[in-house]
């Protein structure tokens, strides 16, 4: 089995699993195992971020107060960016916010949403798979070439991120397709937040400043 056909069992893999999940998502209790390990991935990023704060600050207390500074902290900031960005796109994957070309949703009524929803989650599968595949093949050119990062550790092992990052997103591509959720947006996210503010559009002004 060559490299390619490999990675095509891979994403028919994604599929399948796609469609266990949108099988168990009807089971209550394996709903909020879901939701969870959805806490997890944002404790995980977190972590990154934090991780990413800490040393950056580290880095420059060290070189403008000490004039030195730890070796492998600037390696290490600069793969925690990669997590990051890959890790990022996988969340907003699962979330709805991943990037699109929103002009079908302009140009086609209401009642061919569902269409068009189906069509961007398949173009996101197929080009996250092929985006995986690429990727892998990098790691695996990385891993012949033997190059260090830091400690020790081959770029190979922190570039893994690539490939299992587009894995994710093509799959959770193909559970966006089977289940076709609806798009919410919440407070924290709407474009006109002032709005949120407002409750009562025909609420009598507050006087209690004003002169008598």
């Amino acid at each position: 089995m060559d490299f390619t056909t490999f990675y095509i069992v891979i994403v028919l893999s994604a599929l399948i699993l796609a469609g266990v999940r949108a099988f168990l998502e009807k089971s209550s209790r394996l709903k909020r195992f879901f939701q969870f390990t959805g806490v997890v991935e944002v404790a995980f990023v977190s972590v990154l971020l934090l991780a990413l704060i800490f040393f950056g600050c580290l880095q420059i207390v060290l070189r403008n107060f000490f004039h030195t500074g730890i070796l492998w902290a600037d390696p290490l900031m600069r793969h925690i960016v990669l997590w990051l960005g890959c890790m990022g796109g996988v969340l907003a994957t699962a979330r709805l916010r991943h990037i699109n070309i929103d002009i079908l949703t302009r140009i086609l009524p209401e009642r061919m949403r569902p269409i068009r929803d189906r069509i961007v989650y398949l173009a996101t599968a197929i080009a996250a798979s092929i985006l995986g595949l690429a990727a892998a093949k990098l790691v695996a050119d990385e891993k012949d070439f033997g190059t260090t990062a830091f400690l020790g550790i081959g770029v190979w092992v922190l570039q893994l991120i690539l490939p299992v990052a587009f894995f994710l997103i093509t799959y959770r591509s193909f559970v966006n397709l089977i289940l076709l959720p609806e798009e919410k947006h919440t407070e924290w996210d709407d474009p006109n937040p002032v709005d949120n503010l407002v409750t009562n559009d025909h609420a009598a002004p507050d006087t209690s400043l004003e002169p008598e």
